[in-house]
């Protein structure tokens, strides 16, 4: 009984601190999270904006729509050097992983990007979905491999994201900052790069879409899944 309360404490501790979306009530029922409070409007998201294009971005409320079984389905952005997403209010320090799954539906460039990022942008993780015949595929970036304003390193070999499967994203990052990116698709591993330094954080995590430079359009991806687990 005492370990059984024990186990409820922690949990309701967790559940707790986590919190719930702010975007539209009973979120869970169609966006599946482990914490609570996200946040579509904040001064971080705005520096994350500026980092994230050379010259600097902009940052775009992104327009969000629940679609029953799919999960939140995010769209906002069709013109260059601009970023949107949803930003978690809390943050998190390693060691971690955190398991995305997401859908691109429409795009042109980065119909889903995922960000962890510290406070002042010292430290980050990134993954980038691009559709750009220019810089199509998968790309991971952190502080030893490029600046944010990049998109970072592409997986190899390459592959291309293509609509309407669904993806699933793992990103771990260990005690001493090092961290791995792996990519599923369609249930099948993809690839991973690993000996990325993203460092210990505490981090930010930002689910969205970015355009840098590429032919107008709309980007518009469902996310059914994003966990945390220390």
């Amino acid at each position: 009984m005492k370990q059984s309360m024990h186990w409820a404490l922690r949990f309701m501790i967790f559940s707790l601190v986590t919190g719930v979306l702010l975007m539209q009530p009973a979120v869970a029922q169609h966006l599946s999270d482990n914490f609570t409070l996200w946040t579509a409007s904040s001064t971080f998201l705005n520096s994350l904006a500026a980092a994230t294009s050379s010259p600097g971005g902009t940052f775009v409320s992104p327009t969000t729509t629940f679609t029953g079984q799919t999960g939140l389905q995010m769209s906002g952005l069709t013109e260059d050097f601009t970023l949107t997403g949803l930003q978690s209010l809390a943050a998190f320090s390693a060691p971690y992983t955190v398991t995305v799954e997401v859908t691109p539906i429409e795009g042109t460039a980065n119909p889903f990007a995922i960000y962890l990022a510290s406070s002042d942008l010292t430290q980050y993780l990134t993954l980038h979905a691009n559709v750009n015949p220019v810089y199509q595929g998968f790309w991971a970036d952190a502080s030893n491999v490029g600046p944010l304003a990049s998109l970072g390193e592409q997986f190899s070999p390459n592959f291309v994201p293509q609509m309407g499967t669904l993806y699933k994203i793992v990103m771990n990052v260990d005690s001493t900052g090092l961290a791995a990116v792996t990519v599923f698709g369609a249930g099948k591993h993809l690839g991973t790069l690993s000996g990325l330094q993203a460092g210990t954080g505490p981090f930010y995590l930002v689910i969205g879409q970015r355009i840098g430079l590429a032919p107008t359009g709309s980007q518009v991806a469902d996310w059914s899944s994003v966990k945390v687990v220390p």
